[in-house]
């Protein structure tokens, strides 16, 4: 009877020992890399982000202005333009607003957080390729912008109502020259 159970204790050491052999590490191990989280870029050494694209029939931001003043909400427009970078996310570089003219801007993101831009990018030119909208955003996205932003709480506290706001979602950026 003693042998009977000795011979199952056996074979699971013996199997356990075995498997252990087969699950050795190699000393070098390979990770996924996220190029989007590991390279900073830099608008001095970066100019194109997300798909590249074609520039054709490229709108001002005077132009652009009176497209989205055209627009009622659930209207998109499929648009090429360029401004100046007013703000840019401060941590991962996920968004930015770019200029038009009478104290507007239109808030750029990136098609299915698939790409982002420099964070250094604010005074400089980018091109865009994309969906132009407006968007009625809300209180409390209104206050995570500010605060991507640095804002300051206070300025942060005074955002209370929604807003009707000129949107972008972007297939491809280009830093212009």
């Amino acid at each position: 009877m003693k042998k009977l159970l000795l011979l199952p204790i056996l074979l699971m050491f013996i199997a356990c020992g075995t498997n252990d052999s087969k699950q050795e590490k190699p000393e070098t191990e390979t990770t996924s890399e996220n190029p989007l989280e590991e390279k900073d870029l830099s608008i001095e050494t970066d100019s194109q982000f997300g798909e590249e694209f074609e520039s054709a029939e490229i709108k001002s931001d005077s132009e652009m202005l009176a497209v989205y003043k055209d627009l009622k909400l659930g209207d998109t427009l499929q648009v090429q333009f360029q401004s100046e970078v007013q703000s840019v996310c401060a941590k991962k570089g996920c968004w930015m607003k770019l200029e038009l003219p009478e104290d507007q801007n239109a808030h750029v993101t990136f098609k299915d957080y698939g790409f982002f831009v420099p964070k250094d990018s604010q005074g400089h030119q980018m091109l865009v390729s994309g969906v132009a909208f407006i968007e009625q955003t809300d209180v409390e996205t209104l206050r995570h912008y500010a605060e991507d932003a640095g804002k300051s709480e206070a300025d942060i506290a005074k955002i209370t109502e929604p807003e009707l706001n000129y949107r972008f979602i972007a297939d491809g950026a280009k830093a212009v020259d």
